[in-house]
């Protein structure tokens, strides 16, 4: 076991025609670091509440792929955030034809999100080096702060329905 898997927990299986995280080398610069989510948050802070949270609860029963958009019925976190499948089937097809880069592009492009960031984080999970545990906490954060949001916001609605009925 690499030292890199044990550090983030990292798991070996794969499921399709991306590269196979063992023969995938990364840059130090796309390595996930401990604590620092950013490139995660700036590609899951695009998702709608349901794709979220329907990405946390597929990455506790282990339903997601790695090397691939789609395997079966488990999809890829990132193809979670897309419109609908055959979104996920254009890019899977235009990954395999064409290039990686150019899909990532393309669902950068579909989801809002800067596409060097969907890039950095696709060959980060593709290798392995990022564990369902270490992504869960960081996804898990952004839901905090959406929740905190909108207990705010409620709070203001409310705080100024009083307000109007007491006039």
């Amino acid at each position: 076991m690499s030292i890199i898997h044990s550090i983030f927990g990292g798991e070996s299986v794969e499921k399709g025609p991306r590269s196979s995280p063992d023969k995938t080398l990364l840059l130090r610069e796309l390595q996930p670091v401990m604590g620092e989510g950013l490139s995660v948050r700036h590609v899951f802070a695009h998702f709608h509440n349901l794709n979220l949270r329907v990405l946390i609860e597929d990455l506790r029963r282990g339903q997601i792929t790695r090397g691939d958009w789609t395997s079966a019925t488990d999809l890829c976190p990132v193809a979670h955030g897309l419109a609908n499948g055959r979104s996920v089937g254009v890019l899977r097809n235009l990954s395999q034809a064409v290039d990686l880069p150019r899909a990532c592009r393309r669902v950068a492009e579909e989801m809002g999100a800067p596409a060097r960031f969907i890039e950095d984080f696709i060959f980060s999970w593709d290798s392995g080096t990022m564990s369902h545990e270490w992504l869960i906490d960081h996804l898990e954060a952004i839901w905090r702060e959406r929740q905190a949001d909108a207990d705010a916001v409620q709070e203001v609605i409310g705080s100024g329905k009083s307000a109007v009925t007491s006039v």
